[in-house]
């Protein structure tokens, strides 16, 4: 496995906090939920299956995954920047 590849998977490029309500955009590798979390809206590469809004996600929980986009409806969470081109 690449370095870049590590670094990614350990958040060393970095992330974002996010609190409130307004809809985030980026290349995210991973959001950990900080408090627990509902999500409003959220797009991700290859994301497939019954869509992950509108009900709580608790504190703790880590989703994998190319994120995009997300906006809370509540809670807090910090989502990892990927570093992968």
């Amino acid at each position: 496995m690449s370095n870049q590849y590590n670094a990614t998977a350990l958040g060393q490029y970095g992330a974002f906090v996010e609190t409130g309500t307004t809809a985030v955009t980026g290349d995210f590798s991973a959001i950990t939920v900080l408090d627990d979390a509902t999500f409003s809206a959220i797009t991700a590469q290859n994301l497939t299956g019954d869509v992950i809004t509108g009900f709580a996600i608790p504190k703790g929980i880590t989703l994998f995954g190319r994120f995009t986009e997300f906006t809370l409806t509540s809670g807090k969470v910090i989502a990892y920047n990927n570093g992968i081109k």
